[in-house]
Order: C-alpha cells, then sequence, then structure tokens
C-alpha cells in the first residue's frame, strides 16, 4: 500500500514539473514574441528535479522488487501428499505453488490433479539451497 502511494506522488509531482516547465516555456516564447521583459523570474529550485528523479528511480526498484519477489514465491516447488483414507493408498506429487488451487493442481510434469472431498492433502514445501 505505501508503494501505491508512492507511486502515485511520483506521478503528481512529475505532472507538476512538467506542467512548470511547460508553463515557463510559454512564458519566455510569449515574452520574445511581444518584444516584453519578463519582470519576475520563475524561481529556480535546483533541488527539485535530483529528488523527483529519485523517487521515480526508487518507485522503479521498489515494482520490479515486488514482481521479482511474486515471481520467487509463485515458483516455489511443494511436495503434495494425497492420501486416499478408505484405502490407505499415498500419493506424492511436486507442483509450483502457482499451480495449487484448492482441491486442483498442476504437477511440475503437467497433470492435472483433481481430488475429492475425502482425500486428504498434505503440502510441504521443499527446501532449496538459496533459501
Amino acid at each position: 500500500m505505501f508503494l501505491k502511494t508512492l507511486l502515485t506522488f511520483a506521478v503528481i509531482c512529475a505532472v507538476y514539473v512538467w506542467y512548470r516547465t511547460q508553463k515557463a516555456k510559454q512564458a519566455d516564447y510569449d515574452a520574445k514574441i511581444q518584444g516584453r521583459l519578463i519582470a519576475v523570474e520563475t524561481a529556480k529550485n535546483a533541488w527539485l528535479r535530483p529528488l523527483l528523479y529519485g523517487i521515480v528511480a526508487l518507485s522503479v526498484v521498489a515494482g520490479l522488487s515486488m514482481y521479482y519477489f511474486s515471481w520467487r514465491d509463485d515458483n516455489t516447488q511443494y511436495q503434495v501428499t494425497i492420501t486416499n483414507p478408505q484405502s490407505g493408498v499415498t500419493e506424492t506429487f511436486i507442483a509450483l505453488k502457482k499451480d495449487m488451487r484448492g482441491r486442483l493442481f498442476i504437477t511440475q510434469s503437467g497433470r492435472e490433479i483433481w481430488t475429492s472431498d475425502l482425500e486428504r492433502i498434505d503440502i510441504k514445501k521443499l527446501s532449496s539451497g538459496s533459501n
């Protein structure tokens, strides 16, 4: 939520700066056309442009980070064990988190598995070397 607010603030600031520069260019053009001098110069804040570039860069980095961590979370492997309580038969599959939806999941080999309400599902995260 904070990143959405930060992104909105960055867009508003960028539009504000763009509007000010366009307005200054128009005032300068009008003054040259009419042959008048501008009595009051527009304030030039040297800190505003680097601040806005920093906010935009921070927003881009935050967005890319959120996308990467979401992708990494969705591609986490889980071991899914299905146990039939009537026969006692146990089957084990490996599936990605993004491929698990309720009682339906798709294995890494592409098999689509639907389970009944009677079957017990155990899901265990597989450990990887980098996590």
